[in-house]
């Protein structure tokens, strides 16, 4: 292959490398680091695993680590409009000069990797690699990073020693690759787990707990779980809810939670508990807490218009609790993409628990892994909607959607897909 010279060509490459295939040995990524000569030696570490809120928790993260003065290296998956966006540096993506440079770096190693007997990397494994040697050029002091898929074999996990692991709430995905129960899956997750580090984690569902609660005795690695009984929401604002969390010792901590959704109350405590952990002084906590962004999740991005790339059972789950508030005392009207590979048919279901539509507008999104609009919408019928259709391309759904939503609340959900979509045409209309 010929060196990439341009941005172009290197973001050409990763089209090229399928996003889904079986992952390497976790001893290639080790192989590999040693080659770039450890980058992720350079700065302390975070390392956060779970099936949802995994993206929300790293943001909290990062921003209350920013607010203590930290230079912060955020490190995330998927990204919804530009790949870019997954490597960052106080809040501010890798430029496009410093993507080639960092995957120029990374290309040569794999080389010397792959003359040695090594395997050619991953897509996911690339961008690891690449953000380690970015982080450690622009001279972060801490790094914030989110599995890929898993936690016990993913490539993240090459990294031996970090400050703390978080593990954010466990449920059914992935199923054909981390097992078809919560504990199976919990198992994965905690992989992340390191011997003597503590591991702050969300304790809701009790097998996910007993099994990370057993790998965590292990290592001997401290326990700070986090149960319902922790936390309450105490009001609600226009754009936030506010949260009481009991620590340990029964003293409380009162956050503002930036988002409409209530669900995002439990990824800010488990940041809190550990930005607490690791020495991050209680005002600085609310601060980094409160200023926190992250697209895509129950984010209002017009007036009345919700986007939220909730895209499993468990989210979907989640968010209709906050279809089901807002429905008490508005219209809601819903558009909808899910891709083929999840378990639709489920996700329908709960999006549609308790809720009656003004309408739903279904629409097709993920390329090779789209679900057909009619199929979906089939769904939709099922489940009891009545005034529901279909409008197969995402750009035309979402211009139909906002001519039609009149005094309703519009949420466009079901997909990580949708919403890159979505934020993507906002962005080309400012």
């Amino acid at each position: 292959m010929k060196e990439p010279e341009t941005y172009a060509e290197a973001t050409a490459f990763f089209e090229m490398l399928p996003f889904f295939t079986k992952k390497n040995e976790p001893g290639n990524m080790v192989r590999l680091l040693r080659l770039l000569d450890s980058p992720q030696k350079a700065f302390h570490i975070v390392h956060v695993a779970g099936t949802n809120g995994k993206g929300s928790t790293c943001a909290f993260l990062e921003s209350v680590f920013s607010r203590a003065g930290k230079k912060t290296g955020l490190f995330t998956s998927p990204h919804l409009v530009r790949i870019n966006e997954r490597i960052r540096v106080n809040r501010e993506s890798i430029p496009d000069d410093g993507f080639l440079e960092a995957f120029l770096r990374v290309r040569r190693a794999v080389d010397r990797l792959k003359a040695e007997g090594g395997q050619e990397l991953t897509y996911f494994e690339y961008l690891f690699a690449m953000s380690l040697v970015w982080f450690r050029s622009c001279g972060i002091d801490l790094m914030v990073c989110e599995t890929g898929l898993g936690g016990r074999l993913d490539a993240t996990r090459s990294i031996d020693e970090v400050d703390a692991a978080v593990i954010t709430s466990v449920s059914l995905d992935h199923t054909e690759h981390l097992g078809d129960t919560v504990g199976q899956i919990a198992y994965e997750k905690a992989g992340i787990i390191r011997e003597n580090t503590p591991v702050i984690y969300c304790a809701k569902d009790p097998d996910a707990s007993q099994v990370i609660a057993r790998r965590a005795e292990a290592l001997s690695a401290e326990q700070i779980p986090l149960t319902d009984e922790m936390f309450r929401i105490t009001a609600h604002e226009e754009r936030s809810v506010l949260v009481r969390l009991t620590l340990p010792g029964e003293e409380t901590l009162d956050l503002q939670v930036p988002f409409a959704a209530e669900y995002q109350a439990e990824n800010a405590c488990l940041a809190a508990l550990c930005a607490l952990r690791l020495g991050v002084d209680r005002r600085v906590v609310q601060s980094g807490i409160a200023g926190t962004s992250w697209p895509g999740r129950m984010e209002e991005i017009r007036e009345d218009v919700f986007l939220d790339g909730a895209h499993n059972p468990d989210g979907v789950r989640r968010l209709n609790d906050e279809i089901r508030r807002i429905a008490k005392r508005r219209s809601v009207l819903l558009l909808a993409a899910i891709v083929s590979d999840k378990n639709h048919t489920l996700m329908v279901r709960e999006l549609c628990r308790g809720v009656k539509y003004a309408g739903v507008i279904v629409t097709s999104v993920g390329g090779r892994r789209q679900l057909d609009a009619e199929t979906l919408a089939r769904e939709f019928c099922l489940a009891g909607q009545e005034n529901v259709e279909t409008e197969p391309d995402a750009g035309s759904a979402y211009a139909r959607a906002l001519r039609e939503k009149g005094n309703s609340v519009l949420i466009c959900a079901g997909s990580l897909y949708l919403a890159g979509e979505i934020l993507s045409m906002e962005q080309r209309q400012v």
